[in-house]
């Protein structure tokens, strides 16, 4: 009876051994995925915050490219000139000046016709707002600087 009494408190002694062993791999194996759900989640704080500036950034880009353009009948504008296949790019006019807005159009077009016809002809189109730019002459700025050009410098 003293053999199977100390049979049985060995094999309660190993079956304790590998129940420890099997917690304490438990505990790893537990403490291991915490720290990968630890990952995950600062993956996607900084995914939250990267995809947090981006749409800050687009509302930012929208909001400034979003400015509508308007322009008033009887405004002088210049309009952006399509080039010519056959110009050189360095010496081409890119803008048309001297042009007033006559009628607005629908879908934010413009007709506008040349203030002061050349060679008896006037010119006139139609321009989308983007092709317009508000055209401002030296002498509208209440610059008066151009008064006082040909004096020398006091000394």
């Amino acid at each position: 009876m003293t053999d199977n009494l100390a049979n049985d408190c060995k094999m309660v002694k190993n079956e304790i051994k590998l129940l420890q062993a099997d917690i304490k791999d438990f505990k790893e194996e537990r403490h291991s995925l915490l720290f990968q759900i630890q990952e995950k989640n600062k993956n996607n704080d900084h995914l939250k915050s990267n995809n947090d500036s981006l749409v800050k950034m687009n509302a930012n880009y929208d909001k400034k490219k979003s400015v509508k353009l308007s322009f008033r009948l009887g405004e002088t504008v210049a309009v952006k000139r399509n080039p010519k296949t056959t110009e050189q790019n360095c010496c081409k006019l890119k803008l048309l000046s001297g042009m007033v807005v006559t009628e607005i159009l629908p879908s934010d077009t413009y007709r506008v016709s040349q203030l002061e016809p050349s060679n008896g002809c006037s010119y006139a189109t139609t321009a989308h707002v983007s092709q317009l730019k508000a055209w401002r002459s030296w002498n509208e700025d209440g610059d008066d600087s151009s008064e006082n050009s040909d004096d020398e410098p006091g000394m």
